[in-house]
This record gives structure tokens, C-alpha cells and sequence, in this order.
């Protein structure tokens, strides 16, 4: 049970950004790097803010800010951010584990904080300086920080005894972003993240201290409760001890980044 509910969570969690569609004015770019409009000369905009749409709906903070080097090529740093709060889809994971009295209460008192810095280099295939389809290899740092997580265990009077755990996971992974970016006026832009899909490894590690010196016996029915955590292509080493326990998690991570972000052009 413990598997499922690691594994939608990490689902859950992993949540993503971008934009959509349209555009306006025929704008012929030339030689010299102007835009003609209406038989007048403007220097093309080669910087861009953007900020996700998509991803607000889960308090994550996403912004991107691009700069134009030529007409095909541009670069793109992007940062994101969750607060530390209450964890995401809490009365969803507790459907899942509605079986299982001792889980029930896994995620009530979690908190969830994550950041990410994402470089990437973008080809633009269409009209160019920030406009068009394009294809972008990316680089991805990320870091979920995470404490609250409850485990219950039998304790040396056959009552019910808690443990918290929390720590860090971080992720790195590469990927290719295909999209499309549009003007929607002189300065605002809509930037659509088709997909990206992005793989790498990660690594997590987690500590509870309990506030007695657990027994032997103790230790062996928190380990039973520690045996449960199962993760997808993921090791996972889970060691009860005297003084609580520690969790330490590797393997690969991916996902896919879509979604639609809005931007002021400049």
C-alpha cells in the first residue's frame, strides 16, 4: 500500500508549464535585423519575462526570461518554486489508502517546499528572434523539501507509536522542449510548451529521531512499516535504528514539461 501511495504522489507532484496560440501583424524580418511594418524600420525585441499559467492552478511559481542572440538562436533561464505548505492532493492519496488504517494519517501533518532551475538553448524553425516553432535541449536541477511524513508502528506495549520523517530529493535530468511562441500585440507574447520530455537520476535523503530510545522490538516493527516504501526503478534503503530511522532513496527521475505561459516582450 505504501507503494501506491509514494507512487501517486510522486506523479501528483511532478507538474509541469507553458502557453498557447495566435498571432497578428506580417512582419518581414531582414538582412539587417530590422522588422519592417507598414514600410517603417523597428529593431526586432530580443528580450522576453514570462510567467506559467498552467501551473499556478498548483501554487507553483514558474518564470522564464529569454534573450535573443541571432534570429535563430536564443537562451532561455527558467526558475519555479512551491512555498513550503501542505501537501498537494492529500484528500486524494488518502482515497487510495482508505484500506489501511495506518496510512491513513501518512500525509496529514506533511509539508511540501520544491525549486528548479531550468537553462535551456531554443532553435527557432520560424520566423525567428523569439517567434515560431522551436526546439530546445534543456537542463533541469530540481529539489523537493519535505518533512511531516508520518509512520505508525507497534511499540513495546502493543499501542501505536509515530515517527516523523522529512529531508531533501533532488533530481537532475536533461531533455527537449518542443514549442511554439506567438505574438499576441506590440509587447505580449504566449509561449506554448508542447512537450518536453526529460530524464536523469536522483537521490533523497530522509531522517525521523524519536523523542525515547527505541526498544529492539520497537526498531523491528518500525522496520516492518519502513519494508512497505516501494518506488519504481528506484532503490530504496530504509533502516529503523535506536534512535528512529533514515531513508535513503536512489534512482532515475522524468517527466514531461507542457503547458502555457505568458510574457511581456521587450
Amino acid at each position: 500500500m505504501k507503494k501506491k501511495i509514494l507512487y501517486a504522489t510522486a506523479i501528483m507532484f511532478n507538474v509541469f508549464v507553458a502557453s498557447s496560440q495566435t498571432d497578428t501583424a506580417t512582419n518581414t524580418i531582414t538582412e539587417n535585423s530590422s522588422i519592417a511594418i507598414d514600410n517603417e524600420q523597428f529593431l526586432p525585441k530580443k528580450n522576453n519575462i514570462k510567467i506559467s499559467l498552467t501551473s499556478l492552478a498548483f501554487k507553483n511559481f514558474q518564470f522564464q526570461y529569454e534573450r535573443s542572440l541571432t534570429k535563430r538562436i536564443g537562451v532561455v533561464i527558467g526558475y519555479s518554486f512551491i512555498s513550503k505548505g501542505s501537501v498537494p492532493f492529500k484528500s486524494q492519496i488518502n482515497d487510495l489508502v482508505s484500506d489501511d488504517p495506518d496510512s491513513q494519517d501518512m500525509f496529514t501533518n506533511a509539508e511540501l517546499g520544491y525549486n528548479a532551475i531550468t537553462p535551456e538553448v531554443r532553435f527557432y524553425l520560424g520566423e525567428g528572434y523569439g517567434k515560431g516553432f522551436y526546439i530546445a535541449p534543456f537542463y533541469r536541477h530540481l529539489q523537493y523539501d519535505i518533512t511531516g511524513v508520518n509512520f505508525t508502528y507497534t511499540n513495546q506495549l502493543s499501542g501505536k507509536d509515530d515517527i516523523d520523517m522529512g529531508g531533501k530529493l533532488s533530481a537532475n535530468t536533461f531533455g527537449l522542449q518542443f514549442g511554439a511562441q506567438f505574438n499576441l500585440g506590440k509587447h505580449l507574447i504566449l509561449d506554448w510548451w508542447i512537450a518536453g520530455p526529460h530524464y536523469g537520476t536522483s537521490k533523497g535523503d530522509f531522517l525521523g529521531v524519536s523523542d525515547r530510545t527505541l526498544t529492539q522490538f520497537e526498531q523491528d516493527e518500525l522496520q516492518k512499516e519502513l519494508d512497505k516504501i516501494e518506488l519504481p526503478l528506484s532503490d530504496v534503503n530504509a533502516k529503523a535504528n535506536a534512535n528512529g530511522a533514515t531513508i535513503n532513496i536512489s534512482g532515475p527521475w522524468g517527466g514531461i514539461r507542457s503547458g502555457l505561459s505568458l510574457g511581456y516582450r521587450f
